[in-house]
C-alpha cells in the first residue's frame, strides 16, 4: 500500500526504534511474518495478525471481550426513527463555566465535538439523510450560539468553526442543570412543532465537567447581571449559603419529580447522550447519570417516573480518549458500536490482543475508533489476505489515506493514544471479505496488562423494511395479510435474502398507542422472509402506531490460517415505521397528534387537528386529560373542541378537514405538557356506535417576564449599584440589535381562510416556483432597518438591557402577528420578529377588509431550497388560520372598533398601551424622539444608542397580548 499524507506525515524517522514498524515491504518485516504464520498454523491458533518472535510462541489467541448492549432504551428508538426516514435533530449542548479552564485546558471537548460532526457529516452525505445540528452553551444561562444547520460535508466547517469558538466560552458562573435542561427542551420542541406531519428523531448530546451547581449573588452588581432567583425558585434570593443550597435543592426536585422535565424530555421522544469529565478533583456525575440514564449506577437514584425505556446513555470520561469514546456513541445515527476489550502488544505484533471483526457483501465500510493505554504505542492492521497495514503516527488530526486493491483505507491519530480508521469496499475488491485483525504495539514492552479498547462501526447495507404499506388499509378489529416484510439495500432496492452468504434473523412488532404489543413476525430466516405475514389487530386502540423492525445480521465466517472464525454479529439494524389503525371504513379519521405550539407567557393556545372521512367527532364527556409530563405550576389542563361535548353538538366531518383544538390552563409555567385526550367518533347519524380515540397533544410553555422584580432590579442597581456599566449594557445590546446580513428574499401573498383551511386563489396555500425571486437590498454587516414590499421591517433593543433585540414589522393601517418569538407587542397588533427574521412569516389583517381575507408577509433566506420553502409553506398553511382567530380575539379586546388612520401604524398612535418591551412604564415603541434624539427602550433612532428614560407618573390601561409578554 502506498501512504499520501500532508508535510505532518513526513516524519518517518523520528525513532529509530519504530522504524522497521513503520516502512512496509523490508525483508526482515516479511520473514517474521513468514515465521509467525508457520508458528501460528503449527499451534492450531486463531490467526496471527502481524509479525514478532513473541507470536511463535503465544497460545491460541483469545477472541476479544466483546459488548453487547440487550435492553431497549429509548436511544434505540431514536436510532430507529433515522432509519425510518425521520427528520433528526441533534443539539450539542456544551458547558461553558469557568472550571473548564482547569479541568479541560487543551480543549478536548472541542476536539471531540468536532470529531462527532464529522462522523455525522459523513453518515449524512453518504445516507442522505435529514440531520440537522446546533450548539448550544449553558452555565448560570442557556443560549444557542449558532443556528441549525442541515449537516453534510458542504457545511461541516461552518459547524466546525461554531464547536472551535467554544474554546473561548470558558467564563460561566454556576452548572445550571435546569436551565440548560429547559432551553434544550424549548429548542427541540420547537424544531418539533415546525414540522407538522414529519416524523422527528431528536436527540441531546450534554456535556459537563461539574455537578450542578448555584452562586451566591454577591452584590447588587452581581443580581443585575445574573438575576437574583432562578425561574424554578422566584421567591429565594441566591444571596446565601443557605439559598443556594435550597435552589440545588429545587432543581434537583423539578428535574426529576414524576413529570418533570426529566419526563418532559422522555415523553417527547427526545433520547440524551450524558458526558461528564472527571479531571482533577473528583465531582459527583451520580445526579446527571440519573437525569440521562433514569438511574444512576453509583447509588441507585432515580430521576423520574418514565425511566423504561431506559432514556438515555451516560458516558463517564477523563482525558481526551475517553471523550473521543463518549461522543462516538451518537456518531452513527442508526446503529450501535461494537465495543471490544484486549491487551496490548509488548514489543511485537501479536495475535492475543487483536481486535478482530469479519466483513462479508453486505458490509461495504466500517469505522473503528481505537485507543490503547499506554504512551509510545504503534499500530497494525491486518487485512483478511495477509497485507499488513502499519498506521504510523502522523501529527495529531492529520488524515492519511492508503489504497490497494480497489479498497480504500483512512487514518487519523486524534490523540497520541486513539486513532479512528476508516475503510470503504471497492469494486471487485479480493482482500475485502474476510477477517480483518487490529492490534496495538508497545516497543518499549512498559505496558503489560493494559487494555486497548475499539468501537467497531461496521455499515450494514442491508435494512428492513415493510414492502407493500399501501397494499391495504389498516382497520382496527381485522385480520389483514398479505404484509411483506423484506430487505432494502443502501440504495432502498430490494435484496434477496437467499443471495446473503452471511445469516439474518428479521422480527417485526406492532406496538399500539395505548402500550399494547403484538409479535408479527419472530426471528424470520433467510428462507422465510420473502413470505407474507399477518396482522392481526384484535384488541387494539384506533390511532398511532408503530411497526418496529429489527434485522440481526452475522456476517459470513471464514477461515485464516486453515482456521475457521465465525462471522461477526452486527449490532441490530432498526427501523420504525408510523402507522395509522382506522377505524371502520364508515367512521371518520382523525390525525394522531395535536401540537399547540410554544407559549410564551400566557397559558391560552389553539391548534387544528387533521380529520378526513365522514362522520361525527366530539370530545368524550367527563375525560380529562391523560397529563404525562408538565410544568409543576400550571394548575388545571384543559383540552376543547369548540362546543362539541357530546354526539347532539358533534362536528360534521363533511364540512370541515381539520378540528380546532384549544388548550387552557390555570396559569403559564415553565416546561412541555405532554399527554392525551380521547375524541370520540361515529359515523353520520349513528352516535350508538361511538368509538373511542385516544390522541397524543404537546405544548410548550415559558413564564411571562416578571416586570416588578426586573424594575426593582435595575432601580437597586441604579440607585445602589453606581459600578455597574449599564449605559455600557445598552450601548452593547443597541450595537448587535440588527438584521443579520445574510441574502434575504421577501414576498407579501394575499390569501383566504375557508373553515379553517388556508387557500391562495382558491387552491390550498403553496409557496410557488415564481414566489420570492427578488433579494431584499442590505448590507453584509447587517442593518437596522428594511423595507419589503412597503412595509418596514426595524430592529429594535427593547426595554430590558439583557436579552436580544426583536424586530418591528411596521405595516400602515394594518394589525398582525409574527410565526416566532416575540410575535407581537403587549397589545397584540404590531407585528414582531426575532432579529434573524429569514424562514419566518408575519400575518397582516386590514381591519376595515373582509375578514376571511388576509396577507402573509413571507421572508426567506436567499439561498433557502425548495425543500426548505416547503416546509415553511406547511408551516403558515397549519398556523395562520389559527394565529388570525387569536389576533381577532386581540383586536376585540383592545377595543379597535374606531378605523385606523390610514397610514398610521396600528398600536402607534397616542393612546397605544406599553413600550417597545410591552411595559408601559417606558417610553412607547413608536413614539417618535426629536431630532438626534432617542425613541427610549423601544427603539433607537439608526444612529445613536438608546438611553433609558425615567418612568413616566402616569401610565396608560395594561391590555394583555394574546400572544404573552415578549422577551426583554
Amino acid at each position: 500500500m502506498d501512504a499520501t499524507a500532508g508535510p505532518a506525515g513526513k516524519s518517518r524517522g523520528r525513532r529509530r526504534e519504530r522504524a522497521a514498524h513503520r516502512k512496509l515491504g523490508r525483508p526482515a518485516l516479511i520473514r517474521r511474518w513468514l515465521a509467525a504464520l508457520t508458528a501460528a498454523a503449527l499451534c492450531a491458533a486463531l490467526p496471527a495478525l502481524g509479525a514478532g518472535s513473541a507470536l511463535a510462541a503465544a497460545p491460541a489467541a483469545p477472541a476479544p471481550v466483546a459488548t453487547a448492549e440487550k435492553t431497549s432504551t429509548q436511544v434505540d428508538d431514536f436510532r430507529a426513527c433515522v432509519a425510518g426516514g425521520g427528520a433528526t435533530d441533534i443539539l450539542l449542548l456544551v458547558d461553558e463555566s469557568s472550571s473548564l479552564q482547569g479541568t479541560d485546558p487543551e480543549n478536548a471537548r472541542v476536539t471531540s465535538a468536532s470529531y462527532l460532526v464529522k462522523q455525522l457529516a459523513d453518515f449524512a452525505t453518504g445516507s442522505k439523510a435529514d440531520l440537522s445540528v446546533a450548539v448550544s452553551v449553558f452555565a448560570q444561562g442557556y443560549s444557542r450560539i449558532d443556528d441549525w444547520t442541515s449537516l453534510d460535508n458542504t457545511t461541516l466547517p461552518g459547524v466546525q468553526a461554531t464547536i472551535a469558538s467554544l474554546k473561548d466560552r470558558v467564563q460561566g458562573m454556576e452548572t445550571d442543570y435546569w436551565t440548560a435542561l429547559d432551553g434544550a427542551r424549548t429548542e427541540l420542541a420547537a424544531r418539533a412543532a415546525a414540522r407538522p406531519g414529519t416524523q422527528s428523531c431528536q436527540t441531546l448530546v450534554w456535556f459537563t465537567d461539574g455537578a450542578i451547581n448555584y452562586t451566591i449573588r454577591q452584590s447588587n452588581e452581581d443580581k443585575a447581571l445574573f438575576g437574583a432567583a432562578k425561574p424554578f425558585a422566584p421567591d429565594v434570593e441566591l444571596t446565601s449559603q443557605a439559598a443556594v443550597e435550597q435552589v440545588r435543592q429545587l432543581a434537583v426536585s423539578d428535574i426529576c419529580r414524576g413529570g418533570g422535565l426529566a419526563d418532559q424530555l422522555r415523553s417527547s421522544h427526545v433520547s440524551v447522550f450524558g458526558v461528564g469529565l472527571q479531571s482533577g478533583e473528583p465531582s459527583d456525575f451520580s445526579f446527571l447519570e440519573s437525569v440521562v440514564a433514569g438511574k444512576s449506577t453509583s447509588d441507585s437514584s432515580e430521576c423520574g417516573k418514565l425511566t423504561a425505556p431506559i432514556p438515555g446513555e451516560f458516558h463517564l470520561a477523563t482525558d481526551i480518549d475517553g471523550l473521543l469514546f463518549a461522543f462516538d456513541g451518537v456518531s452513527s445515527p442508526k446503529s450501535r458500536a461494537i465495543l471490544q476489550t484486549s491487551g496490548i502488544c509488548q514489543v511485537a505484533v501479536c495475535a492475543d490482543s487483536a481486535h478482530r471483526f469479519v466483513l462479508d457483501q453486505s458490509t461495504p465500510a466500517v469505522r473503528v475508533l481505537a485507543t490503547a493505554d499506554a504512551p509510545g504505542i504503534s499500530a497494525s492492521l491486518l487485512d483478511p489476505l495477509g497485507h499488513l497495514s502499519q498506521l504510523p503516527r502522523t501529527n495529531v488530526g492529520t488524515e492519511v489515506t492508503l489504497a490497494a486493491d480497489g479498497s480504500s483505507l483512512k487514518y487519523t491519530w486524534l490523540s497520541e493514544k486513539t486513532v479512528v480508521i476508516s475503510m470503504a469496499a471497492g469494486a471487485g475488491s479480493k482482500s475485502w471479505s474476510g477477517l480483518w485483525q487490529l492490534a496495538f504495539t508497545d516497543p518499549a514492552g512498559q505496558s503489560g496488562g493494559k487494555p486497548s479498547r475499539s468501537s467497531i462501526h461496521i455499515e450494514g447495507s442491508l435494512k428492513p423494511a415493510w414492502l407493500n404499506p399501501a397494499a391495504s388499509p389498516l382497520h382496527v378489529g381485522e385480520k389483514i395479510g398479505n404484509i411483506q416484510l423484506g430487505l432494502l439495500d443502501a440504495a432502498g432496492n430490494p435484496v434477496d435474502p437467499g443471495s446473503l452468504l452471511g445469516d439474518v434473523k428479521l422480527t417485526a412488532s406492532l406496538v399500539g398507542s395505548e402500550g399494547k404489543t403484538m409479535v408479527v413476525a419472530d426471528a424470520l430466516g433467510k428462507a422465510d422472509i420473502a413470505k407474507p405475514v399477518t396482522l392481526d389487530l384484535t384488541g387494539f386502540s384506533v390511532g398511532a402506531a408503530e411497526l418496529k423492525l429489527d434485522l440481526a445480521i452475522t456476517t459470513a465466517p471464514t477461515t485464516a490460517g486453515g482456521n475457521p472464525v465465525p462471522g461477526t454479529a452486527l449490532t441490530p439494524a432498526l427501523a420504525s415505521v408510523p402507522v395509522n389503525l382506522l377505524p371502520p371504513a364508515e367512521f371518520p379519521v382523525v390525525g394522531s397528534k395535536i401540537d399547540f405550539g410554544q407559549m410564551d407567557g400566557t397559558s391560552q393556545a389553539s391548534a387544528a387537528l387533521q380529520v378526513s372521512g365522514a362522520g361525527c367527532v366530539w370530545l368524550a364527556a367527563g375525560k380529562s386529560p391523560d397529563i404525562v409530563a408538565s410544568p409543576a405550576a400550571l394548575g388545571k389542563v384543559t383540552i376543547g373542541l369548540a362546543k362539541a361535548s357530546g354526539p347532539e353538538s358533534c362536528i360534521k366531518v363533511k364540512d370541515v378537514n381539520s378540528l380546532p383544538m384549544t388548550f387552557a390552563a390555570d396559569q403559564p409555567d415553565n416546561g412541555s405538557v405532554n399527554g392525551r385526550i380521547e375524541l370520540m367518533i361515529a359515523p353520520d347519524g349513528e352516535p350508538g356506535r361511538a368509538l373511542p380515540v385516544s390522541v397524543a397533544f404537546t405544548a410548550s410553555m415559558s413564564k411571562p417576564l416578571n416586570t416588578t422584580n426586573f424594575l426593582l432590579a435595575l432601580i437597586v442597581a441604579l440607585v445602589l449599584g453606581p459600578g455597574i456599566p449599564l449605559l455600557l449594557m445598552y450601548g452593547a445590546k443597541w450595537f448587535v440589535a440588527r438584521i443579520p446580513g445574510r441574502v434575504l428574499s421577501g414576498e407579501i401573498i394575499p390569501v383566504t381562510i375557508s373553515h379553517q383551511q388556508l387557500l391562495r386563489d382558491g387552491q390550498p396555500f403553496v409557496i410557488r416556483d415564481t414566489d420570492l425571486t427578488d433579494l431584499v437590498p442590505m448590507k453584509a454587516s447587517g442593518s437596522r432597518s428594511l423595507t419589503v414590499a412597503g412595509i418596514e421591517l426595524r430592529a429594535k433593543t427593547g426595554w430590558s438591557p439583557l436579552g436580544s433585540g426583536y424586530v418591528a414589522v411596521l405595516a400602515p393601517a394594518r394589525y398582525g402577528v409574527g410565526s416566532a418569538a416575540p410575535a407581537a407587542d403587549r397589545r397584540g397588533l404590531t407585528p414582531r420578529l426575532p432579529l434573524a427574521v429569514h424562514n419566518h412569516w408575519v400575518l397582516l389583517v386590514d381591519p376595515m377588509g373582509d375578514p376571511a381575507s388576509a396577507s402573509v408577509l413571507v421572508l426567506t433566506a436567499g439561498d433557502a431550497s425548495p425543500a426548505e420553502k416547503k416546509d415553511i409553506a406547511a408551516d403558515i398553511a397549519r398556523r395562520l388560520p389559527l394565529l388570525r382567530e387569536r389576533l381577532a380575539e386581540a383586536m376585540r379586546a383592545a377595543d379597535v372598533a374606531e378605523a385606523t388612520t390610514p397610514g398610521q401604524v396600528p398600536g402607534s398612535g397616542p393612546t397605544a398601551s406599553g413600550g417597545a418591551g410591552g411595559f408601559s412604564g417606558f417610553s412607547a415603541a413608536n413614539r417618535g424622539a426629536g431630532p438626534g434624539g432617542f425613541s427610549g427602550f423601544g427603539g433607537a433612532s439608526p444612529d445613536q444608542a438608546p438611553v433609558p428614560e425615567p418612568a413616566s407618573g402616569s401610565q396608560d390601561p395594561q391590555v394583555t397580548s394574546p400572544w404573552g409578554t415578549p422577551p426583554p
